[in-house]
C-alpha cells in the first residue's frame, strides 16, 4: 500500500480526478484499532483518452482506503453518504495537531474521517 502525504496529495486527486462520480461501496470499522478501511469504486483515473468511436475511457477501478489513528468519524445520514462528486482530501489542525481530513463533499459532507494519515492501494 502507498500513503497519502503532503507531497504527493495534489498528485493523488489529480490522477483520480478528485474522486469525481465514484461511489464509496464498502466501510468497516476497525474500533480496537481506530482504523476505518473503506472501498470506492472509482470513475476516472489516469489520463483519459478518445476511443475511435468518439467515447471517452474514464479508466475505471477500484480503490482502498486506509485511514489509520481515525481522531473524529461523522456520518449524517445512512446510504446518502455513498456517492461523491469531488472529494474534500486535505491536512487540517484539529486539537491542535495536523491530520489529514477525508470527506464527500468540501461544503456539505454527509461522511468525513480526520485521521493520522491514509493509505491507499488499487485492487484489481
Amino acid at each position: 500500500m502507498e500513503k497519502i502525504t503532503e507531497e504527493n496529495l495534489d498528485e493523488f486527486l489529480e490522477y483520480y480526478h478528485n474522486l469525481h462520480d465514484s461511489w464509496i461501496t464498502n466501510i468497516n470499522y476497525d474500533i480496537y484499532d481506530s482504523k476505518i478501511e473503506m472501498l470506492i469504486d472509482v470513475a476516472w483515473s489516469g489520463k483519459r483518452f478518445v476511443r475511435e468511436d468518439g467515447t471517452t475511457d474514464t479508466n475505471k477501478t477500484k480503490l482502498r482506503l486506509v485511514f489509520n489513528d481515525v481522531q473524529q468519524c461523522d456520518i449524517k445520514e445512512l446510504y446518502s453518504w455513498d456517492f461523491i462528486m469531488n472529494c474534500y482530501l486535505n491536512y487540517v489542525t484539529f486539537e491542535e495537531d495536523e491530520y489529514i481530513c477525508f470527506a464527500n463533499d468540501e461544503k456539505d459532507p454527509m461522511i468525513y474521517i480526520v485521521c493520522e494519515d491514509i493509505d491507499y492501494e488499487e485492487i484489481k
